[in-house]
């Protein structure tokens, strides 16, 4: 068995879930795996993207994608194959009279499974939306900074939503050496380098606990978690809950809590809106450009999930 037959299948199976996200039989990709849909996150992301159509009135013409393999291992007995890879997709799509389009860049590690004499997808597993990451972010005492703000000092200045636009699309999927990566989890990280490129002032402090700041290899909490930043928000950073996302402007932020819970597991900010006013979303971990806010199309999402819309002031 050589390479080339497992990639194949790889390839096959990523060609078959272009297919079905324009016609929604996501059923079809089961003859590729090899055990449940649980193990399946494309299967699983295919289905949710489905589901959220209706709710959109959006019809999927077109989905383009392009893989990129990082590296594969084909373990010596010959019967199972690893394979790490970016799956890069675009969509386009009609709604009423316009036409729109969004993009997604994910990172996948495949495990195959040689049966029946055809490779089979064991394992499928994406760079998800976490629901359960609360702990803060590692890298050690801060320094104490040579000039500190006080934690609750508001600062005053504009925001100015081009250029946390410009960066928000430069980086969507990429991430900016400046500042380092958070791996797994580098939403909030994303969401908090848009914002001050808009011109938020970062907030000095000597404690990682205090303040919103990024400094050399070190930052704060609110400034890479996602449930610090959506407190920092209000009580830093100017931010004041509206009701509505359509009340939302580009650069303003979406906070997510996928359980219900009150703590608070992915941040986005809004880059545009759709035909009838709603906001388009980037993001990270799974990168993100032109999402559509609510996420339903997200294996993420629960019936629990709860959202709160944060605009920023142009002037603050």
């Amino acid at each position: 068995m050589d390479r080339q037959g497992w990639l194949k299948a790889v390839e096959e199976f990523f060609r078959e879930k272009n297919r079905v996200w324009l016609q929604g039989e996501e059923g079809t990709l089961l003859h590729f795996v090899s055990g449940t849909p649980a193990d399946c996150h494309s299967f699983q992301e295919v289905r949710a993207l489905r589901q959220a159509v209706p709710a959109r009135d959006i019809k999927y013409r077109k989905a383009k994608t392009h893989l990129q393999v990082l590296q594969s291992k084909w373990n010596p007995d010959g019967e199972t194959a690893t394979v790490d890879l970016i799956e890069n997709v675009r969509f386009f799509y009609e709604q009423g009279e316009e036409i729109g389009h969004e993009a997604r860049r994910s990172v996948h590690r495949m495990t195959l499974l040689h049966e029946g004499g055809s490779w089979k997808v064991a394992r499928d597993t994406i760079n998800s939306e976490p629901k359960l990451l609360r702990e803060a972010p590692q890298g050690g005492a801060a320094p104490k900074a040579p000039e500190e703000e006080a934690p609750g000092r508001l600062l005053r200045g504009r925001y100015d939503r081009v250029r946390a636009f410009k960066y928000a699309e430069l980086w969507w999927n990429g991430f900016n050496p400046a500042y380092a990566k958070m791996e797994g989890n580098d939403c909030t990280n994303y969401i908090s380098q848009v914002v001050h490129a808009g011109g938020m002032p970062m907030i000095q402090a000597s404690s990682r606990s205090n303040g919103w700041w990024y400094r050399g290899r070190n930052w704060s909490y609110s400034w890479t978690v996602a449930h610090s930043f959506k407190l920092a928000l209000t009580r830093l950073l100017h931010a004041r809950e509206v009701a509505d996302p359509r009340q939302l402007k580009v650069g303003d932020v979406i906070c997510y809590d996928w359980d219900g819970d009150d703590r608070w597991q992915h941040n986005t900010v809004v880059v545009d809106f759709d035909a009838y006013g709603r906001p388009l979303v980037n993001a990270h971990t799974i990168a993100s450009h032109r999402r559509f806010w609510d996420y339903r199309d997200s294996y993420a999402y629960t019936a629990r999930t709860k959202y709160v819309f944060y605009h920023i002031p142009d002037n603050f």
